[in-house]
């Protein structure tokens, strides 16, 4: 008899009797979704140096350092280097567009690669000023010898010089593209116009051993001239190079970013510390991507993109060999930082607080001003629409009063804050805190010789103690404390927030 049937030929008071209700089946878990992305590409960053070529292998050293990289030796690269030496491995002086890169997955000998995408000039280190030669003071220039002349484009200015005369003409157009044909035209105070054809090609001088990346064509009312020429490379204000923070509860961690191109990252969490080796690259004033390649020996690949805000750099997420993880929604920031993290304990200073009330100056602080609309110009932002005020007060100990400046960017969380340490040239910026309300007390602590902060949030007290560098970048990770046993006499803003603000640019 099939099961079916004798399921049917039960008597239906047994089969209410013993149904029950089948259980729900169980919750499948979520599997974690996984992000797959290639290394970020930086393109058009430009590096000079000297290159060094033979037998199938190339090194490339940066000007001003002994950071040496391998690179990835193509045919074109070569045969442009065997136009300029014969001789394996004597050293070129090169300027070119390029990317620092990870090498294969198979390949264990090489930490980070150089890739050179476009030679801007190359020419044997006995004809070229190398690295002592300026590369920001034009757009394009070009020369030629049959007959001579040369010609140098600056700030829409066309400067054309021949053995006869010497011309100046305004630019009417001078978008150069390095990537496609540029053609300048411009006129001089005479009418007389004079239009250039700039195109990326391959334009030797074997005579004096010289390569350049690009031809130039000049037509003017003295005929056509023909010759070589390169681009130059514009000024960038904006440095990543320097030391950078970050602390949370859990662990602080220290970015160095050296200007050889080269990264410590170092984690500290507890009593145990993780370093981490590797490279940086950037063409951009907004973004930086930090390259880890070495972890205590072993090899990794791992990369940061980082944000630029001001002086703090911020990561979204982390690429560990092709694969991305995204951090919490405020990201991975680091502020940037004035020395490096030292591991030397300073003795305290014993001090002495008479009781103060400090409020700022009914008018503009000059210096103070001056300091502020710096650090927006460090990081390139315009500080037109921000307002500042200011007390003064040693937090360090040293005769000299610092600076703490709040920024008109409040909410009910309260405003930004930046700190300025006082010197004998003027101030140098210390640190920034999001989410400061005034009044501020002065804390009896001290960490590195620096007074703790004493802030007031929802009825309740936190510190803000420096470590070394600077005061924390957020208030929001902060421990309470009672006021009553950390306070001096000491405020600061003792007012509140300011009533009065004044622009940063005077």
């Amino acid at each position: 008899m099939r099961l079916s049937h004798w399921l049917l030929s039960v008597p239906l008071f047994f089969t209410a009797a013993c149904s029950t209700t089948p259980p729900a089946p169980a919750e499948k878990k979520a599997e974690p979704v996984i992000i797959k992305q290639d290394f970020s590409k930086i393109l058009e960053s430009n590096f000079r140096g000297q290159l060094s070529l033979g037998d199938g292998e190339a090194y490339f050293k940066i000007c001003g350092t002994d950071q040496e990289f391998a690179v990835d030796a193509k045919a074109a690269l070569r045969n442009i280097y065997e136009q300029i030496t014969s001789t394996k491995l004597i050293p070129v002086y090169i300027e070119f567009s390029g990317e620092i890169v990870f090498p294969t997955p198979t390949d264990k000998k090489h930490d980070a690669l150089m890739r050179i995408d476009r030679i801007h000039h190359m020419a044997l280190a006995k004809t070229s000023l190398q690295c002592e030669k300026l590369v920001n003071t034009f757009q394009f220039k070009a020369r030629g010898d049959e007959p001579y002349w040369r010609l140098n484009i600056t700030d829409q200015k066309l400067f054309f010089a021949t053995k006869a005369r010497n011309q100046v003409y305004q630019v009417n157009d001078a978008n150069f593209q390095t990537t496609q044909i540029n053609h300048v035209k411009s006129t001089n105070k005479e009418g007389q116009r004079l239009n250039v054809m700039i195109q990326p090609g391959h334009c030797y001088d074997l005579k004096n051993k010289e390569y350049w990346g690009y031809t130039a064509k000049v037509d003017s009312v003295w005929g056509e001239f023909t010759g070589c020429g390169e681009p130059g490379w514009p000024i960038i204000e904006h440095t990543y190079s320097g030391y950078y923070l970050h602390n949370s509860p859990s662990k602080t961690e220290n970015l160095t970013l050296n200007e050889n191109y080269t990264v410590e990252y170092k984690e500290k969490t507890g009593d145990k510390t993780t370093l981490k080796t590797g490279f940086w690259k950037s063409n951009s004033p907004d973004r930086v991507v930090v390259m880890l390649t070495k972890q205590e020996g072993k090899t990794i690949r791992e990369e940061l993109v980082f944000d630029s805000l001001g002086l703090m750099l911020n990561a979204r997420s982390i690429n560990k060999n092709n694969i991305v993880t995204h951090f919490e929604a405020a990201g991975l920031p680091f502020n940037k930082m004035n020395a490096k993290e030292t591991a030397i304990t300073i003795d305290r200073i014993d001090r002495e607080f008479a009781a103060q009330n400090i409020s700022p100056d009914a008018e503009v602080d000059l210096e103070v001003q001056k300091a502020v609309n710096q650090y927006f110009q460090i990081h390139r932002t315009d500080p037109r629409d921000t307002q500042f005020n200011s007390v003064k007060y040693d937090l360090n100990g040293d005769g000299v009063k610092d600076a703490l400046v709040l920024l008109d960017w409040c909410s009910q969380n309260g405003c930004e804050m930046l700190v300025f340490e006082g010197t004998e040239n003027g101030y140098r910026f210390s640190s920034r805190v999001s989410r400061v309300n005034a009044p501020i007390i002065v804390a009896q602590t001290q960490h590195y010789l620096w007074q703790s902060l004493l802030i007031e949030k929802n009825g309740q007290w936190f510190k803000l103690d420096f470590d070394g560098i600077s005061y924390p970048i957020h208030s929001r990770d902060l421990k309470e404390v009672n006021k009553e046993d950390e306070a001096t006499p000491v405020v600061l803003f003792s007012q509140g927030i300011p009533e009065k603000w004044f622009p940063i640019k005077s």
